[in-house]
């Protein structure tokens, strides 16, 4: 294969799809995770997952490894902060049920972390990969599990940085405030309206993926790049 391949989580819907979209129009071969493949670009590689599920999860790297021989970049935005119409936010940390902490940890980090571990032996110099975590304004109350998932996923992304740096693979984040995707707007249509394109956090992380230097970390609210720098 002579095309760049890219693989992104959350290939269904919102900054995903769009995200896949852009890397296609750049050339990519694009390989997208979702359990609703029929949402997924009719152009990408298809790929059926449950990212709560840890056997699905193995059952993926495999197939991957079966669809291509290199990886130039990891795209890992999938996250659960719904449940069809029940948004888990303002809720208290006693009123989740297991199940619910349990997926969102397994979907937010773990799922991100054995992408990686299983992808990295395929990724050479000059390779991505870039996770999405979101700003957290009001603090964890009310959202911990999805809080917890992704402050972890920052953590890990940045010690991955620390541990790759000199193997020119780049490891980088992205954190979008409120992003208009089409589940944000059906069940927060009034902040929709001031939140993100999902086309400029798309493009934002294509730009990160050609310009940034690794260990990056740009944050984004309202279509600007507040803050271009490293994680603390």
């Amino acid at each position: 294969m002579n095309k760049k391949f890219a693989f992104v989580t959350g290939a269904s819907t919102g900054i995903g799809k769009t995200l896949i979209s852009k890397l296609l129009e750049e050339g990519y071969v694009v390989g997208g995770g979702a359990r609703r493949t029929d949402l997924i670009n009719r152009r990408a590689v298809k790929f059926s997952c449950d990212l709560a599920d840890i056997d699905s999860v193995n059952n993926l790297i495999s197939e991957i490894k079966l669809k291509t021989d290199r990886i130039d970049v990891i795209a890992n935005i999938a996250g659960i902060w719904h449940q069809g119409d029940e948004v888990f936010a303002n809720k208290d940390f006693a009123s989740f049920s297991q199940k619910t902490i349990l997926d969102t940890y397994n979907v937010g980090f773990t799922a991100p972390a054995l992408l990686i571990h299983g992808l990295l032996p395929l990724m050479k110099p000059g390779s991505v990969i870039i996770n999405l975590s979101g700003t957290f304004e009001n603090g964890a109350r009310g959202w911990l599990p999805y809080f917890a998932s992704k402050r972890g996923l920052e953590d890990f992304t940045f010690g991955l940085a620390q541990e790759l740096e000199g193997c020119g693979i780049k490891v980088l984040g992205i954190s979008p405030s409120d992003t208009a995707t089409e589940e944000y707007i059906k069940l927060f249509p009034g902040d929709a309206v001031n939140g993100n394109s999902k086309e400029f956090v798309a493009e934002s992380m294509y730009k990160m993926i050609t310009e940034a230097e690794n260990g990056e970390f740009w944050t984004i609210k309202r279509n600007t790049v507040l803050k271009r720098g490293f994680h603390s």
